[in-house]
């Protein structure tokens, strides 16, 4: 194949000549390329048009709400109250003097005292339950520094239990300090610190302290006898009920419940925690909140609900936990109704602090007070959806009207006319019209009125056409205003009512041109589709036309290569009858 070389025996350049020759044959290919990069420009306005016109269409969702058109709102006289107020379309309009005279609060079962068994002082710290874990460090008494280890908290140190520290603080600082089980006493429970004389100052704590000790043990400065603030011990929360220290606990061996406001808490007293159990009220449908009160050693109870009602505890089956957490037997404060009045009438009631119709009877309005007093709420209509709806409305209408004017015009600059891509679109331009006579018309075909109300077309409600422009405006506001204030029945009437109203004839339409259903797709998707046919037909051409070019270069360039050939041979011959009759001369 080394005669392909363009020229090389013939010294004629015949592969410039083939390329220039096929591509003076692609001359019909390239037209149907250009055809297609016009088709596909085409497909690209069409789909910005289609679009705009599917955004309109989905613009009228908000135009038929009769919910965005009647709205009302709730406003206060005094607009830096801490109260809030909505109000339905249904709401009465009118001004309402709210007189709060006092809120609604939760009912709370504060627990029995005293279910923890008494502290073990000859234990390491770390096997004392005070319900916070003891952490190592220092702390400080009399001015005295003492320290506690990992070691002393584990028992394995010098201070191996809470009996340990207490006699290293008396032998220190000739304080007594002791911890105090005898249930008779006072304080029970309590670790007591004393000095003679008595009411003598005792200095507890520093501020450079690191250990929690004093914390833990509720121990703060005052007058000889200085006690914890509370008795020590408390249930482990994290611990199986079993080996909670629950004084009263009595294990069944079985699963039992709990049962608060009648609903029934499970528990597996060998497995589960106290604080799985709570966990678990606070996620049942008992709607209250369980918490243990580690100051007070309680556990409490408390509605998730404000208002008059109780708190109702029982334990299931045989098991006894509820009355073990002193639940059973705690005291119960009530909660109490929200008590206010309205435009100066008698006392009403309520369970919450959101105040609505089932309590006050002005259906549609409802009001939140957060504090007690006198507010004065005005219910009125408000505009502001259904203007934000028109608008948005007039907007996408105008998107759709200036994208079939960009994709049509004709330009004419001195003797240059200009065409845009889909310029003498008929069915552009019928789309156009047909617009702008739904929004002008008032009557069908056979001069019968859409609607009967006061609003008969957009004008009345103040939008309008700018002269011979396609596009609208608002061009009267405060006839809007109005409208949408004093004649929203119209104005609902106008854009909603079935098959006759603004919205229905122009969805129809519009699902007309925009309908992508393979069964009846609509206008742009039938000229989408027809687009597409020609474009699988030009692919066609593109290719059988190419496919052609390659067998006639290779017809050429077979041609080139045999006439190479010869060329070849010819100078082969010359060269060797030169040769042999170079010396016969």
């Amino acid at each position: 194949m080394g005669l392909a070389l363009s020229g090389l025996a013939s010294g004629f350049d015949w592969k410039s000549i083939v390329d220039q020759l096929i591509e003076v044959s692609r001359a019909p290919q390239n037209r149907m390329r250009s055809e297609k990069s016009a088709l596909s420009t085409k497909t690209s306005a069409l789909n910005d048009i289609k679009g705009l016109v599917s955004s309109l269409k989905s613009s009228l969702t908000s135009l038929s709400s009769s919910e965005a058109i009647q709205k009302k709102a709730a406003t206060f006289r005094d607009t830096s109250t801490d109260w809030t107020a909505s109000a339905t379309a249904s709401a009465p309009s009118g001004t309402y003097q709210f007189n709060f005279v006092s809120e609604a609060t939760a009912a709370k079962l504060t627990g029995a005292g005293n279910i923890a068994s008494a502290l073990d002082d000859t234990l390491p710290l770390s096997q004392i339950s005070v319900g916070r874990t003891i952490t190592p460090g220092t702390f400080t008494i009399e001015g005295e520094i003492f320290e506690i280890t990992e070691a002393d908290i584990s028992g394995t140190g010098s201070l191996n239990s809470l009996a340990d520290v207490l006699a290293e603080i008396t032998g220190r600082t000739g304080i007594s300090a002791t911890y105090i089980s005898d249930v008779n006493d006072p304080l029970y429970d309590r670790i007591k610190l004393e000095k003679a004389p008595p009411g003598s100052t005792i200095s507890v704590g520093a501020s450079n302290d690191t250990s929690n000790f004093l914390q833990a043990f509720r121990l703060s400065v005052g007058t000889s006898p200085v006690a914890s603030s509370s008795a020590l011990s408390s249930p482990d929360l994290s611990a199986a009920i079993d080996d909670a220290n629950l004084k009263d606990f009595v294990p069944t061996g079985i699963p039992e419940s709990i049962v608060i406001n009648g609903v029934g808490i499970d528990y597996d007293s060998a497995n589960d925690s106290i604080q799985d159990v709570l966990n678990r009220i606070n996620d049942s449908a008992a709607g209250v909140t369980a918490t243990y009160d580690l100051s007070n050693g309680r556990f409490l109870l408390t509605n998730k609900s404000t208002g008059n009602v109780g708190i109702s505890v029982l334990d299931g089956g045989a098991g006894n936990l509820a009355a073990a957490m002193g639940l059973t037997t705690g005291t119960l404060s009530g909660g109490a109704d929200a008590v206010f009045s309205i435009n100066g009438g008698g006392n009403l009631t309520s369970r919450s602090n959101t105040l609505d119709a089932s309590v006050h009877g002005i259906t549609g309005l409802s009001v939140t007070a957060n504090s007690v007093g006198l507010e004065t709420i005005t219910v009125g209509s408000d505009t502001s959806s259904a203007k934000e709806a028109i608008n948005t409305f007039v907007e996408k209408y105008n998107a759709v009207q200036n994208a079939i004017e960009k994709y049509t015009k004709v330009t004419v600059d001195g003797t240059k006319v200009s065409s845009a891509v889909l310029a003498g679109s008929r069915e552009l331009a019928t789309i156009s019209r047909e617009l702008r006579r739904i929004l002008y018309s008032s009557q069908d075909a056979n001069g019968n009125p859409y609607v009967t109300g006061s609003i008969q077309r957009l004008s009345d409600l103040g939008v309008g056409f700018s002269g011979i422009e396609n596009t609208i405006s608002i061009t009267n506001s405060s006839t809007l205003d109005s409208m949408l204030s004093l004649n929203p029945e119209d104005v609902i009437e106008y854009f909603s009512t079935a098959d006759n109203g603004l919205v229905d004839r122009l969805d129809s339409m519009l699902e007309r041109l925009v309908s992508s259903s393979t069964s009846s797709p609509g206008t742009f998707q039938v000229q989408l589709n027809s687009i597409s046919s020609q474009n699988k037909s030009l692919d066609k051409q593109i290719e059988e036309f190419e496919r052609r070019l390659a067998s006639q270069r290779s017809l050429l360039e077979s041609s080139f290569i045999a006439m190479e050939r010869a060329q070849a041979g010819f100078q082969q011959q010359s060269a060797y009858l030169a040769k042999t009759f170079s010396g016969n001369s």
